[in-house]
């Protein structure tokens, strides 16, 4: 079902009460009752001790980083529009600059997954769990990958997991995948593996071309569903979709989707942690293109690459 206030209590809200008022009301009630932020989980009253009196810098909560954009296994409408990425793969030394810049930015990040696409499919993917753990020493690291070739890894990937204290999250896709094979390897390896919660739904948050939904609303119900900080080419993203839409235009030619300058935050360009954290923890412009009114669940299945997996249906209604 749909994240967020229902649409028949904000429908009716709305055509009694002030829009500000409902606003409040509604960012209130979403921070009370639903999902915490992934970006921070600094109360804000310690926020203001720490940056009156300690002067230390802040924590940003968790961070998704690409190590390929492309996957092997193309789910329908995949978030990170991996299913129809041509085949990309970051880039190490650009990506350890930026580790060493986040640590620079933030006192820790709390959780860091490592992640893609697929991340298996390159060919140093070892390197970047030892770059990122080098950078992040008290970090949970976690390199999140959807099973597929786990079991053909060889010792020196599991060595380096065990080495780094790396987490190895498993996606758990309805597909033939050797769960008992690699928790056995796991381990053999002293290696934490852990395993997603059955995906066997998936979530679409249509898009909207013309942009005309309300950005704090979107944002508001979108809070610990996909507004996770990632880092893309110097920038930091308050989700997937943003980062990477590019992918998606590319695909569709659909003009009037790509991010603009206020869409994304620099690491380099003297921003410090906290004025990140405040970029990230508020709705940027992009968000109008997110129409949670249409949310859709469905069961998950292989796509076909139809731009159609991502953007809103021509006629849809909420079903609530």
């Amino acid at each position: 079902m749909a994240i967020g206030v229902p649409n028949r209590i904000r429908t009716a809200a709305k055509r009694v009460l002030p829009a500000s008022f409902v606003e409040r009301l509604r960012s209130t009630t979403l921070r009370r009752y639903y999902v915490e932020s992934l970006i921070s989980k600094e109360g804000r009253g310690a926020r203001v001790v720490r940056r009156t009196f300690t002067r230390k810098k802040p924590s940003l909560f968790h961070l998704d980083v690409h190590i390929t954009d492309h996957c092997n296994l193309n789910c329908r409408g995949c978030e990170h529009y991996s299913s129809i990425s041509e085949p990309a793969f970051a880039d190490l030394a650009a990506t350890t600059r930026e580790f060493e810049r986040l640590a620079e930015l933030f006192d820790t990040i709390e959780q860091i997954y490592l992640l893609g696409g697929e991340p298996l499919l390159h060919p140093e993917v070892e390197e970047f769990v030892r770059a990122a753990r080098r950078s992040f020493p008290r970090t949970r690291l976690s390199l999140m990958t959807n099973g597929v070739l786990v079991s053909r890894m060889p010792a020196s990937f599991w060595k380096t997991l065990h080495d780094t204290d790396t987490t190895l999250l498993c996606d758990s896709y309805p597909i033939n995948i050797p769960v008992d094979k690699i928790n056995s390897l796991g381990e053999e390896y002293g290696v934490a593996v852990e395993w997603m919660k059955a995906a066997t739904e998936f979530f679409k948050i249509p898009l909207d071309v013309t942009g005309s939904c309300d950005p704090a609303d979107s944002f508001d119900r979108c809070r610990g569903l996909s507004n996770c900080a990632i880092v893309r080419d110097g920038r930091l993203y308050p989700c997937a979709h943003i980062a990477y839409v590019d992918i998606l235009q590319k695909r569709s030619g659909v003009e009037g989707i790509e991010p603009g300058e206020h869409d994304s935050i620099s690491i380099w360009d003297g921003a410090d942690g906290d004025e990140i954290i405040d970029f990230l923890m508020k709705p940027v412009p992009w968000c109008s293109h997110c129409d949670f009114d249409s949310f859709e669940e469905y069961p998950w299945s292989r796509g076909n690459g139809d731009p159609d997996e991502w953007f809103k249906t021509p006629g849809k209604v909420d079903s609530e």
